[in-house]
């Protein structure tokens, strides 16, 4: 097909329209507007011209795009719980004593047993070196306060006794001659003459606590100031003096003492001589009766029968 110059006129104005329909007006303006652009008669050259200045302005003037930094946007922290440590205590250091000991039993005589007025009796404990210190026979079980119960108050141990190690430590005791409870306290004492004991230091004694009970029956002596150089056949009586019990005993000729055992109480004594019809008594110095108390365990003497009359004898206080 062959072209004009009018087509060819024609489609260079549609393609620049075409073109600058894309930009911005004042892109397409200023180049058009610049004084140097050089004048020519040919239409198709002046057209050519201005496509191409056209072109190279809109290549010159073309907004470029600033590449924007990338920036880290710093998220908020977060928080990440930490597991609760527990935190260790200081090991507490182990108490150590060269001389300590254990109490482990007591072997015999367990607290608060009962025994007579009087009554010997071996206390046994059983003990452990707890210590660090070997003990030895000069090692001592002494006696340290409280009720003593016997005139001895050391014992030297058996025998050697390693850190570890139990022994049997014993000493023989006598029950008081007195009603009620008694407690005594033992120790032991290393060479030096330092005693020590068991506890969380060292220092408490182990005991020994016994119950005596009052004897039911006590002892009664006397003699009979019979008015002759001998004294014939004699019924002896003790009557009490609360309930009026009469016990009797009977006494055979040419014995001027006399010792009997009685139940516990206040009593009155007399004798008759039946053969002579003879009363003695123990009495006042009004020659009343007087009376006496008779205590379990216990010796009552000098209760002498005088004042022999065939009269009774009254009673007095």
């Amino acid at each position: 097909m062959k072209l004009t110059t009018n087509s060819i006129l024609i489609l260079s104005g549609i393609l620049a329209f075409t073109i600058m329909a894309c930009f911005p007006m004042t892109m397409l303006v200023m180049p058009l507007l610049k004084p140097e652009q050089p004048a020519s008669d040919d239409p198709v050259a002046t057209l050519q011209v201005i496509v191409e200045q056209t072109v190279q302005a809109m290549t010159q003037n073309a907004p470029t795009q600033t590449p924007i930094p990338l920036t880290a946007t710093p998220l908020p922290p977060t928080f990440t719980p930490v597991p609760p440590t527990n935190t260790p205590l200081p090991t507490p250091t182990a108490v150590s004593y060269c001389d300590w000991v254990a109490f482990v039993q007591d072997v015999t005589v367990p607290d608060g047993a009962h025994f007579t007025a009087g009554e010997t009796f071996t206390k046994t404990w059983r003990l452990r070196n707890r210590g660090t210190c070997t003990w030895t026979p000069d090692y001592m079980l002494v006696f340290v306060r409280g009720d003593r119960m016997s005139d001895t108050t050391a014992v030297h141990l058996p025998g050697y006794v390693s850190p570890g190690q139990s022994v049997d430590v014993s000493v023989t005791l006598t029950a008081p001659d007195k009603r009620g409870a008694f407690t005594g306290y033992w120790m032991l004492r290393n060479p030096s003459g330092v005693l020590f004991g068991f506890g969380n230091n060292a220092n408490q004694a182990f005991y020994v606590t016994i119950k005596v009970d009052e004897l039911a029956h006590g002892e009664v002596t006397g003699t009979f100031h019979y008015p002759s150089e001998f004294n014939p056949l004699l019924t002896l009586y003790f009557e009490n003096a609360a309930t009026g019990e009469i016990i009797q005993f009977s006494i055979p000729e040419s014995n001027p003492n006399y010792r009997v055992l009685l139940p516990n109480g206040r009593y009155y004594a007399y004798a008759w001589a039946p053969g002579y019809n003879l009363q003695g008594a123990y009495v006042h110095s009004d020659l009343t009766m007087k009376s006496f108390v008779v205590k379990g365990g216990q010796v009552t003497s000098g209760i002498n029968l005088t004042d022999w009359s065939p009269h009774p004898h009254s009673r007095g206080d």
